[in-house]
């Protein structure tokens, strides 16, 4: 039995040995693995560094993402590496082939935030900011600029514009934020601030970042006061190179046009001569059905430690209006180089653009084809240039706006040069230095003339107009910073930063227009043909602009305690060359702090919160964006000549303005208070903030004495602005399955903005309206005004003979004549700014198929209709009116008056877009295209309202929102629907 036991004993001993033997053999053993190394879209990377872990020996895949290494052993872990992407580790058995698929870092990019020098993970973020991959602006959102695009994505961004090519837009960011400085955001790409958003195609975008408190916008001082707009450029990864294309062909038409009388009917209502004509001057001054179309290009790729990315872009825009239309040419490169083992990084970025405009409509002709006479005819065989000039019917001021713009040439052009370049140096793996450089060149040009047959060469007795005019504006910056950043016994995090900043401005223009020319339409091209230019009654100027620059020294500081307490704060020591030296210098601050409740034991817990982080901070920001000499001495000609002894006439020159050496910065201080939140793995999430703006020492004109005085008015710091409001933002993944995608978003918004002080009798009154008729000005602003007001008379009817009543200032109702009709009378009525602003996303995929739609809505807000006042009266002998003339104010015999019963209630819900895609894999179908994208977008198919006006989306940013302006393009310019057929290729 005991000999048994040991013979068994011997045997489990020996099995040992050989097992471990074997293990030891196997593990001694090496062998050559291979594979084939693809991203998340299944395309072969060329480049990637594959290493042994804790070894120094590796090899990278070549063009057809294959790779071969040797000498592996089991057990082994190999490492896939590659900027851009995110490190894989894979653990070597057996077998020979090891294939890997390697995801993109920027799949993340939502979780990511770009802010001032630098940025931080979602999670960290104590202050408002919204954020938008590039990609939403070329999904769902054809035939859309940036700014359109952006329409409804960020909630408290007010966005005005038209549908004309050539309209720019205006932004503006959670109320008013200023009465005489700037109100728009800061334009920051790629760091560099001061850009413009049209110099960029929407495919070339990486991120959108807006910073919308203080306490985020402090780090960029005196011009964060509107907020701040970052953009982030793409930059190429790391890979065998990308070819992308895009084309977008687009048509639009009018979706809404003024009702006005049709010849027969102005003819039956006796409201002027019949001509015999049957004239639509509306339709006239459009095109049917206009095309446009736009190409983008880029390629993109290169190794670890060298990066391109360049696109070229073509876009040829036809308008809705006659003599409206622009080319746009563009072309960039952007180039990233990795050096001494990522030890030293440079980039550089350059992009052109040049735009040639034709824009010979002005904000007039709309206004003139609504009053024209439609018995008037547009053509003559009479006159030369085949127009109806001055023939038939069309005498005095009235003009006819078709042959005022096609009896004029127009060739504009404008051109954008950005550049920058960035040197890092990475000191240790916890700080790196990093200096920038930026110059960026705008320069617009513009060739004009006006033929001998044009009605104003007709009335001058001249033979044509020719004009040229050039400016350039050039703007040079630089900075410098060091950042810190580590992680102290896996509790204490920090990142801080501190630097210097210098921006510089300059810029110059000439103007030149002469008259009587030889020969017809040689004008811009041949100036001096116009005998004015010899006679010497030609008109020149040319101005330089005063130099401006900017000097600061900035630091901010982030910290996080256990990723659960977050801290930030920011401080900027900034001077400008605008003010005196008595108050050139400003400090601008600020402080936040977050508190990631999800970190907590007591809500870790509860599984179906995900997320849930609260925000609170507080900034001081600053604004000097207003014109050079109001604090400092300028110099100009006076505007007209003065003889001198000898008998020659020359210019004086005397101060351009009074100034004013104690002006100093207005200064913005913001609270804002918020809470992120998630739940059930985010399929539910969403944010609220609540904020409360007040500015202080508001710069603002007020008289002054002359003499002692040059000038009646003077700049100073008087005044103090309040607005307050919220956003909310809640979103859903519906559906969230392997074929079926839904997901919706909600944005709402509330902002009022209130004057508090503007001094002793301070009062801004709003432009006069315009003739015929001056009826005055229906918006004052004054001490504890709202802005969104209007100053009116309160409608009281109509006496027998249709005449207006008002009520006075005591409530008694009064006839609506001159003795009355005084601002001592009018009161403040009405809203112009929505109670409730909200745009609601929608986006749904099911395999290879996308839809989405955008609607956007402004819920409880008024709008005051000129067009309604000027046309829907007929008290105007000779001009024709809306048919609104004859129904709703069929009653009124009077002329107009500037009285409530002209604004409405202007909310409406607008289809912004909608897009349907389909996407083709076509890698296995085809060696040069991987991939396409085929989608059809719709935009502005209709708006809900029960405004009577034109378009109820009226411009609702500066001090007197809310009017529907016959002289104004923005008003005027036709509302189209645009259709959009849309590729997009990956080669």
């Amino acid at each position: 039995m005991k000999k048994s036991k040991k013979h068994l004993l011997n045997y489990i001993w020996m099995g040992v040995f050989i097992f471990f033997s074997l293990v030891t053999m196997a593990q001694g053993q090496t062998q050559t693995v291979s594979g084939t190394i693809t991203n998340e879209e299944g395309e072969t990377m060329v480049g990637v560094s594959i290493s042994v872990k804790g070894e120094q020996r590796g090899t990278v895949s070549d063009v057809n993402g294959v790779y071969t290494i040797s000498g592996v052993k089991t057990g082994d872990i190999l490492v896939f590496s590659l900027v851009g992407y995110q490190t894989v580790e894979a653990s070597v058995g057996n077998q020979g082939q090891v294939d890997v698929k390697m995801v993109s870092s920027t799949i993340n990019l939502e979780e990511t935030v770009v802010i001032g020098y630098g940025s931080l993970e979602k999670r960290q973020i104590t202050s408002s900011i919204t954020s938008i991959r590039g990609d939403k602006l070329t999904s769902g959102l054809g035939g859309a600029t940036i700014a359109t695009a952006l329409q409804g994505k960020v909630p408290g961004l007010m966005i005005d514009g038209t549908a004309s090519p050539n309209a720019g837009n205006s932004f503006q960011l959670r109320g008013v934020a200023s009465v005489k400085a700037g109100q728009g955001p800061l334009i920051v790409i790629d760091g560099i601030p001061g850009g413009d958003i049209r110099s960029l195609n929407q495919e070339d975008i990486e991120t959108i970042d807006v910073l919308k408190d203080a306490s985020a916008g402090a780090i960029y001082g005196t011009r964060a006061a509107g907020g701040v707009i970052l953009i982030t450029t793409k930059q190429a990864k790391a890979g065998e190179i990308k070819v992308q294309y895009s084309g977008e062909f687009s048509t639009e038409q009018i979706r809404k046009r003024p009702e006005l009388l049709t010849s027969s009917e102005y003819v039956m209502y006796g409201l002027g001569k019949d001509y015999g004509y049957d004239t639509d001057w509306y339709s006239a001054l459009t095109n049917d059905r206009p095309f446009s179309h736009r190409q983008v290009i880029s390629l993109s790729g290169g190794s670890q430690n060298a990066l391109i990315y360049t696109s070229f872009s073509t876009q040829d825009q036809k308008g809705i209006v006659i003599g409206d239309g622009r080319k746009d040419y563009s072309g960039r490169i952007s180039s990233k180089f990795s050096l001494f083992d990522n030890k030293v990084e440079i980039e550089a970025r350059a992009q052109y653009r040049q735009a040639q405009r034709d824009q010979r409509n002005g904000s007039g002709s709309f206004n003139t084809a609504l009053m024209l006479n439609p018995t008037i005819p547009i053509y003559s065989d009479t006159n030369e240039s085949g127009y109806n000039v001055r023939e038939i019917g069309i005498s005095g001021t009235n003009y006819n706006p078709v042959a005022d713009i096609m009896l004029k040439t127009y060739d504009g052009k404008d051109s954008w040069l950005l550049s920058d370049a960035s040197l890092k140096i990475n000191l240790t793996n916890d700080l790196f230095v990093k200096g920038t450089i930026g110059y960026q060149e705008s320069k617009w040009q513009l060739y004009r003339y006006t033929s001998a047959y044009h009605k104003s060469s007709v009335d001058n007795a001249r033979r044509g107009e020719g004009y040229h005019g050039f400016s350039k504006d050039i703007r040079f910056s630089t900075d410098a910073y060091l950042n810190y950043k580590k992680l102290f016994q896996d509790n204490h995090s920090v990142d801080a930063i501190a630097g210097y900043s210098f921006w510089e401005a300059n810029g110059e223009s000439f103007n030149m227009t002469n008259y009587n020319f030889t020969i017809e339409g040689v004008g811009p091209w041949n100036m001096e043909d116009g005998t004015w230019l010899s006679d010497g009654r030609a008109l020149m100027d040319s101005q330089k602009d005063p130099r401006e620059r900017l000097l600061s020294l900035f630091s901010r500081v982030n910290y996080a305690f256990k990723d659960r307490y977050l801290l930030s704060a920011s401080y900027r020591r900034e001077g400008s060359s605008k003010f005196g030296p008595n108050n050139r210098w400003g400090n601008f601050w600020a402080v936040s702090g977050g508190w990631r409740l999800t970190e907590e034991d007591f809500i870790r817990d509860l599984s179906f919160i995900s997320d849930l982080k609260l925000r609170v901070g507080y900034g001081v920001t600053g604004n000097n964006s207003f014109s050079t000499g109001y604090a400092t001495r300028m110099y100009s000609p006076d505007s007209q000549m003065y003889p001198t002894p000898t008998g020659e006439w020359i210019y004086a020159y005397g101060p351009q303005r009074n100034i004013n050496p104690d002006l100093k910065w207005e200064e913005k201080g913001e609270f804002n208070a918020g809470v992120d939140f998630g739940f059930w793995n985010n399929r539910l999430f969403g944010k609220f903030d609540i904020y409360q703006r007040r500015v202080k020492d508001l710069l603002f004109e007020t008289d002054a004495p002359v003499p002692p005085m040059t000038h009646t008015t003077i700049m100073k710091n008087v005044g103090t602005l309040k607005n307050k409001g919220w956003e909310f933002e809640l979103g859903g993944e519906v559906v969230r399955h392997k074929d079926w995608n839904y997901t919706t978003v909600a944005r709402l918004s509330h902002n009022t903005s209130k004057i508090l002080d503007l001094g002793e009798d301070g009062v801004i009154d709003m432009d006069a309206f315009p003739s015929p008729g001056n009826p005055g000005r229906a918006g004052r602003l004054q001490n504890d005004a709202t802005i969104g007001k209007f100053f009116v008379f309160k409608y009281a009817g109509l006496d027998e003979n249709g005449k207006w009543l008002i009520y006075d200032k005591n409530g008694e109702i009064v006839p609506g004549t001159s003795t009355n009709l005084i601002n001592d009378n009018k009161y403040y009525v009405g809203n112009a700014i929505p109670k409730l602003t909200v745009a609601w996303d929608h986006n749904v995929s099911y395999k290879q198929f996308d839809l989405s739609v955008s609607l956007r809505s402004y819920i409880d807000y008024d709008v005051f209709s000129q067009v309604n006042m000027y046309y829907g009266l007929r008290t105007q002998s000779q001009f024709n009116v809306l048919k609104e003339a004859f129904d709703r104010y069929a009653a009124v015999d009077d002329e107009k008056i500037l009285s409530d019963v002209f604004i409405s209630d202007a909310s409406f819900v607008k289809l912004d877009a909608v897009s349907a895609g389909y996407t083709f894999d076509l890698k296995k179908h085809t060696r040069y295209v991987s991939k396409a994208r085929l989608y059809f977008t719709s935009r502005d198919l209709f708006v809900l309202t029960a405004y009577k006006g034109i378009n109820p989306e009226v411009s609702l940013n500066g001090l007197f929102p809310g009017f529907e302006q016959i002289n104004s393009t923005a008003s005027m310019y036709p509302q189209t629907r645009r259709f959009t057929l849309g590729v997009q290729l990956t080669f």
